[in-house]
């Protein structure tokens, strides 16, 4: 399949212009981490909790998946099995790391699939199978992933989407099930740690299989901990806010991106090797789910609790 996803990267660079190229580049933009962290924190700030927490787990839970699968099988890019295959410039930029399964591909599935899955409207699935599609084409287009590739990282978002929202629905339903997913994450971590500790290296070996799985690691243990303190002691409840929620989303987007931007740079000097960049990682769930939430609080309305007689107070 390897070598006929090949020819068909061949065809799609023959008949690529540079409207087409634009155009994909302006999609596959949407797979960056910022990107798809920040219409996670959209959806957290303006929809509240059941939605936010689904597609996060599901998205934290498959990239780490993806990325061991990835440094697993370790296929090389296109261009390095063909070299007649000549990617987007400013598309290979970015494409580093092993081939299958694509990463932009895969959390973009992860997360609008989580969102789908959770809000069980015709219409969001379709929204969201519109646009996996349209990233999972924007690969190939640019000459940065195969066909197998993009398929492959669909195929392993499923069962974490719906492995996910089945375990999370059983949390709602009984409490107790909470430390059943909690156990599963822990696990999941355990046996990442382990793979990436005695995997035996490649002569040639890219420096980004530690890095890329110890930055889903954090992501997966970071939002973990955060939705934790979040449901335990802020209890974030966006229909509160009232008119300020789309000024909270505005002015919360504008300091994510800021820290995705910059927080490398102005905390590198307290970190050694990959640390600040694993900080930034672990920084990002924290502002999404605990820190802006509770910045928010004075914003929110009082709650009003029903009085016998139909009378009411405020607290």
């Amino acid at each position: 399949m390897t070598a006929s996803g090949l020819e068909v990267l061949k065809w799609l660079q023959a008949h690529r212009t540079p409207a087409m190229e634009e155009f994909f580049l302006r999609i596959t933009e949407g797979g960056e981490s910022v990107w798809i962290w920040s219409v996670l924190a959209v959806i957290f700030w303006l929809f509240g909790a059941r939605l936010a927490y689904r597609a996060g787990a599901a998205l934290v839970l498959g990239d780490l998946l993806n990325t061991l699968v990835k440094n697993l099988v370790c296929m090389p890019r296109p261009w390095e099995l063909d070299a007649a295959i000549l990617p987007v410039k400013k598309a290979q930029w970015g494409a580093f790391g092993y081939s299958f399964p694509s990463g932009h591909t895969a959390t973009t599935a992860l997360l609008f699939g989580g969102l789908a899955a959770a809000a069980r409207r015709w219409w969001v699935w379709v929204a969201a199978l519109v646009w996996i599609g349209l990233m999972a084409a924007s690969r190939l287009v640019l000459g940065v992933h195969t066909p197998l590739d993009v398929i492959g990282a669909v195929i392993l978002a499923i069962p974490v989407v719906w492995g996910l929202g089945w375990a999370m629905e059983r949390v709602e339903d009984r409490a107790a099930w909470a430390w059943w997913l909690a156990a599963g994450v822990a696990l999941a971590l355990g046996l990442a740690w382990v793979v990436m500790r005695y995997r035996p290296l490649l002569a040639d070996e890219p420096w980004f299989f530690p890095r890329d799985t110890a930055r889903a690691m954090w992501a997966l243990l970071a939002l973990g901990v955060a939705g934790y303190m979040e449901r335990t002691y802020i209890r974030y409840e966006p229909e509160r806010l009232g008119g300020y929620r789309l000024v909270a989303v505005g002015v919360g987007l504008v300091i994510l991106i800021l820290m995705s931007r910059h927080l490398v740079r102005l905390v590198g000097m307290y970190f050694e090797g990959d640390g600040a960049y694993y900080a930034l990682t672990a920084a990002i769930p924290f502002w999404i789910f605990v820190v802006w939430p509770f910045l928010l609080q004075g914003l929110e309305k009082p709650v009003v609790l029903a009085r016998k007689g139909g009378a009411s107070k405020r607290r």
